[in-house]
């Protein structure tokens, strides 16, 4: 009985073994015919690619055998976040997917194994959206994705090719929870480093670590999310060389193979570097320069970083006719990399720049002095610096050179053009505050009216301008001093100047001449000091209505005295004419006439029309110009004219125009023979005035009223004295 119990016991087990079994082959029949037909029909796909702008994920085929464990072939994955596109591909990829946590809204991969990867990331054309966070996101935690077999990867035209090695993990909670990449890392053997088709880097040994700390978007977004990462580089090869051939206006640049050596060993944590970093790369330049000698030279770059700053030295020879060359030993003050903000670099550096380079344009350089509206260099052009940095700013000892620049100075209304070349200088006073100056050559330069900046009128060669400051860079606003300088500069047509003048008693009417000037500035551009010429030969002038013709010279001394009026004193000015002819009013010639005026007192207002007044000392050769102003020689008693053949004259008197004015009072001429006495106001057609002549025992006055004379031949001395003066 006890036996027969004991067999039904065992049947009964037997046939309850057998029913789990049946079950449980069941269930697996079940999985294995739902899971490989989900791998292996277009089902799986549709599954997984709902928003297949940001992920999708293809494979050929595959197979499940066990639950949890997949292996496909021929896997592809790609996928977008904001403006970065991503895809790898792998021949197999074999993992494993926890069951259970799928319960739980999480997909847990503990491993993933692929072979044969490659992968790239480049920047896409449309940016996607970010969706505002939302709970009960699915988590993605992916402990180990590993490759013993990784190929090639690619950012953005930068290929790294080679026997590669990976491994990977991290977590991430979609609809905006928080990431985690977990401690990863990456190694190359044999690698070569490919841009845009051509080789940089060959034989090169690669290691990598790196990991980012758990948090959200709107923790670290971006470049930020630095600012949560640790990373190492340690990199080993051998790069290639720099291939420089000339060509016209520049050069080209082309990689072929060479023996340039590249060793780095970089760490960075959280934002900086870590101490101990170094980086060296150097590449040989090849080819031939301009005159077609074979070049053998090495561009290189070396990093240190120690507990507290960053050592960078940048060395490039010369590429194109001496230019693009830079020679830098700089030292960053700590160790912290710019996100994004590489200018922030610039108050950190401090060292020595020594370089030549072209820009597209050089209107910076001016920032170097105040912003002074009257100065600009203009368009692209290279620049040659020999500078010291000190916490980004530029130091006692620096050099700036600019070979050719287009310069623009507008002087008094006067807009001054031409191609220069500058040499900028910073020295140190005995305070050791910084002595900026400039000095700029205009080989040929050209002026004109700032209104028509298009019709010059006059050309030169050879203007110099400076400029100076005192004090600290940012204070140079009210220390500056500037000075340009010109020598004969052609004037074809004297006419230019009309503008300027009383056109009705004072004008030029034709001729050529030259331009000098030396002319102190301040900040605004505004005339200080300085001294203009104008010279006309063989000049055709209107004066007081006669007409003349000769050589003129004409020399300004200029001081301001009224900045908001453009008011000048100009004692010390003078004109001087030679060689001078005129008729005189009724027909009568004179030629071989000169004189020498200097303005002893004298104010200028450069307006327009220019007025001036002043007082002044006359040298001429006679008197004859002086009588022609009041009549005709046949006017006069007979024995008057004779004063013309009386021999030289020295006279003074004051003189004003102001609009269409000209005022002559207290005019005396005299040698010692004669006395000559006048005054003269011309308006319009109008002339009013009184002349006094005595010769000997003779004497004669002459009243000028509206163009209508009457003589005084007795008492003319009383008469003459009786007489207001013009001017008061």
């Amino acid at each position: 009985m006890s036996n027969h119990g004991n067999a039904s016991r065992w049947n009964a087990a037997r046939r309850g073994s057998l029913r789990v079994a049946v079950v449980l082959l069941a269930v697996y029949a079940l999985y294995l015919a739902a899971a490989n037909l989900w791998i292996n029909t277009a089902w799986g796909e549709r599954m997984l690619n709902r928003k297949p702008e940001k992920f999708q994920m293809h494979w050929a085929g595959g197979h499940s055998w066990w639950p949890g464990r997949v292996t496909l072939r021929e896997v592809r994955v790609q996928g977008q976040v904001r403006r970065i596109a991503w895809q790898a591909q792998a021949d197999e990829v074999r993992g494993r997917i926890a069951l259970w946590p799928l319960l739980g809204r999480e997909l847990h991969v503990p491993w993933l194994h692929a072979d044969e990867v490659r992968g790239n990331i480049r920047q896409a054309a449309r940016e996607l959206p970010v969706p505002p966070p939302a709970a009960g996101g699915w988590v993605l935690r992916f402990d180990r994705i590993a490759s013993d077999s990784v190929r090639q990867g690619e950012f953005d035209g930068l290929r790294l090719q080679g026997d590669g090695r990976a491994r990977v993990g991290f977590v991430k909670q979609l609809r905006g929870g928080p990431m985690q990449l977990l401690p990863s890392q990456a190694s190359f053997r044999k690698a070569r480093l490919i841009r845009d088709g051509q080789e940089v880097l060959r034989e090169a040994e690669l290691e990598a670590t790196f990991a980012i700390a758990r948090h959200r978007r709107e923790e670290a977004a971006g470049l930020r999310k630095l600012l949560k990462t640790d990373a190492r580089l340690k990199l080993r090869g051998t790069t290639s060389a720099l291939d420089v051939t000339p060509v016209l206006g520049g050069v080209t640049l082309a990689l072929v193979p060479g023996r340039g050596h590249a060793d780095i060993d970089l760490g960075f944590s959280k934002g900086a570097l870590t101490p101990g970093s170094r980086l060296q790369w150097s590449m040989p330049i090849g080819g031939h320069d301009a005159a077609g000698a074979t070049r053998a030279d090495a561009l290189g770059i070396a990093l240190a970083v120690d507990q507290r700053d960053i050592a960078l030295r940048v060395k490039a020879p010369p590429l194109a006719e001496g230019r693009m060359s830079v020679d830098a030993d700089l030292r960053l003050r700590g160790r912290e990399v710019p996100l994004g903000d590489f200018p922030s670099l610039l108050p950190r550096a401090s060292g020595h720049v020594v370089g030549r380079w072209r820009f597209s344009s050089l209107h910076w350089i001016t920032s170097l002095f105040p912003r002074t509206p009257w100065l600009r260099l203009d368009g692209a052009g290279d620049v040659d610096a020999d500078v010291q940095v000190v916490d980004g700013k530029l130091a006692s000892g620096s050099r700036i050179g600019v070979p050719e620049v287009e310069a623009v100075a507008d002087v008094m209304g006067n807009r001054i053009r031409g191609r220069a070349h500058a040499d900028i200088r910073l020295d140190a006073d005995a305070k050791g505050q910084l002595v900026p100056r400039l000095q700029a050559v205009m080989e040929q330069f050209h002026v004109a009216s700032v209104r028509a900046p298009d019709r010059p009128y006059v050309q030169g060669r050879n203007l110099r301008l400076f400029l100076n400051a005192d004090g600290q860079l940012q204070d140079l606003r009210n220390a500056m001093r500037g000075r340009v300088v010109f020598d004969n500069a052609s004037v074809p047509d004297l006419r230019v100047y009309n503008p300027y003048l009383p056109r009705r008693h004072m004008r030029f009417d034709g001729g050529a001449g030259f331009l000098s000037g030396d002319l102190s500035l301040d900040t605004a551009g505004d005339v200080g000091q300085g001294r203009l010429r104008i010279t006309g030969r063989n000049a055709r002038m209107h004066l007081a209505g006669i007409d003349l013709r000769g050589d003129v010279d004409i020399g300004l001394a200029l001081r301001r005295a009224d900045l908001r009026r453009r008011a000048f004193v100009a004692d010390g000015s003078t004109v001087q004419f030679r060689n001078l002819g005129f008729r005189e009013p009724g027909g009568d010639a004179r030629s071989g006439w000169w004189a020498k005026l200097r303005l002893d007192r004298a104010r200028l207002d450069v307006d327009r029309p220019l007025s001036a007044g002043g007082s002044a000392a006359v040298q001429m050769k006679d008197v004859g110009f002086l009588l022609a102003l009041f009549s005709r020689q046949k006017d006069y008693p007979k024995w008057v004219y004779r004063l013309v053949d009386a021999g030289q004259a020295q006279a003074d008197g004051r003189i004003q125009w102001r609009d269409d004015v000209l005022v002559l009072d207290r005019v005396k001429a005299n040698n010692q023979r004669f006395d000559l006495q006048a005054r003269l106001r011309l308006q319009g057609q109008r002339r009013n005035g009184q002349l006094y002549a005595r010769w000997g025992v003779l004497s004669a006055g002459l009243d000028l009223q509206d163009n209508a004379r009457r003589w005084h031949l007795v008492k003319a001395r009383e008469w003459y004295q009786a007489q207001p003066d013009l001017l008061r």
